[in-house]
């Protein structure tokens, strides 16, 4: 069923992850340049899917897209809902998040969650979100970035040590929220004073 709601969307071929709004901090631009130069060295049929709302999104994404050459490789789904977004996690060869701010980085662990191998910024909060699950990549750096993707996409055992330290991190996720839904019953229970 998963299989036919992706073709429906017109997704047919091993794809990419990117999720996020499209505006300029999640740096959609440098995955499609990086994207750009995978599809150059022809080792593999493999497309970018994009979900996420048209935030900033300007005439420089259609641009970079008509420049490269990637209208028949990139799908904008724009938004999906969270049923459709577990299974494109699960159905994806990679998730790509290399973000130039992020306060959290919510996508990185909703990909770990699903067991999905990450490819994620050095900067900002997302190595402290990702820790050792992820491989990590200069967010300015194109050729950076491609790599990385080339790493995951030809090293079927490197792509495994990732998804799985990718579900054992999402745990850690879900235990640190089930200490601090406790915490929240605690506090409101016994009226403990919120300190700064």
């Amino acid at each position: 069923r998963a299989q036919e709601w992706m073709q429906t969307k017109g997704i047919r071929d091993p794809f990419i992850l990117f999720v996020g709004t499209i505006e300029p901090r999640k740096n959609l631009q440098g995955v499609l340049r990086a994207f750009s130069k995978l599809k150059a060295k022809n080792l593999y049929n493999i497309k970018l899917v994009v979900v996420g709302m048209k935030g900033w999104m300007d005439d420089s994404i259609l641009k970079l897209i008509n420049r490269f050459h990637l209208n028949e490789d990139v799908n904008f789904l724009g938004y999906v809902s969270n049923q459709e977004l577990c299974q494109l996690y699960n159905l994806a060869d990679l998730f790509i998040f290399p973000s130039f701010y992020e306060g959290f980085g919510f996508p990185i662990v909703e990909a770990f969650s699903c067991g999905t191998a990450v490819i994620t910024s050095n900067v900002s909060s997302c190595p402290e979100v990702a820790g050792d699950a992820a491989e990590m990549v200069d967010p300015h750096n194109p050729e950076d970035i491609c790599q990385a993707m080339i790493k995951i996409l030809s090293d079927k055992k490197y792509k495994a040590e990732l998804q799985q330290k990718a579900l054992k991190r999402a745990e850690e996720f879900s235990f640190l929220k089930t200490a601090q839904d406790t915490l929240d019953v605690y506090k409101e229970v016994y009226k403990i004073p919120e300190y700064p």
